[in-house]
């Protein structure tokens, strides 16, 4: 059988896990806690596993495109420090990126739910009476609102859809 050290390594070796994702992992390979305790010690001694670090390096990748919202939750769900969460957005992101954001990747899914629009929504008996503006910003509002971003954001890039089209 490996040991607890081996096995962090391979798991490493595959992805940056966060100091909870790997105890974790180790505890379901039902090593001791002295075991898993010593193999923590040592990865972290190394430098392999770093919570700040892994913080930081997620969200300059995430940001560019998830909201700041979603970002947070994946990293407070992935057991990063909410401190450390904090430090890490503070340090890559800026209030204006978020707006400039949402109204590009708006844009984008505006011209796909456009396509949609025409190949097929406007020919079902649901939609025939919707205006196709009135459905497109509904449609993106909502897709904008599942990846995280913030309802008074999406007002205002859904405001300057009118001169998408």
């Amino acid at each position: 059988m490996k040991s607890a050290l081996d096995t962090a390594l391979t798991y490493l070796s595959r992805r940056a896990l966060t100091h909870y994702e790997l105890k974790l992992r180790l505890e379901k390979k039902e090593y001791s806690e002295t075991e898993i305790q010593e193999a923590m010690e040592r990865v972290e001694g190394w430098g392999y596993v770093n919570d700040q670090v892994l913080a930081l390096s997620f969200a300059q990748t995430k940001l560019v495109s998830s909201s700041r919202k979603r970002v947070k939750q994946e990293l407070l769900r992935r057991g990063v420090a909410p401190l450390l969460v904090e430090e890490a957005l503070e340090q890559v992101f800026e209030p204006a990126q978020e707006l400039s954001q949402c109204l590009d990747l708006a844009k984008k899914m505006w011209t796909q739910e456009g396509k949609r629009w025409e190949t097929s929504y406007q020919y079902k008996k649901t939609y025939a009476h919707f205006p196709r503006e009135l459905f497109l910003k509904q449609k993106i509002g909502q897709k904008l609102a599942q990846k995280g971003y913030p309802l008074e954001v999406i007002s205002r890039v859904l405001e300057k859809s009118s001169s998408w089209n």
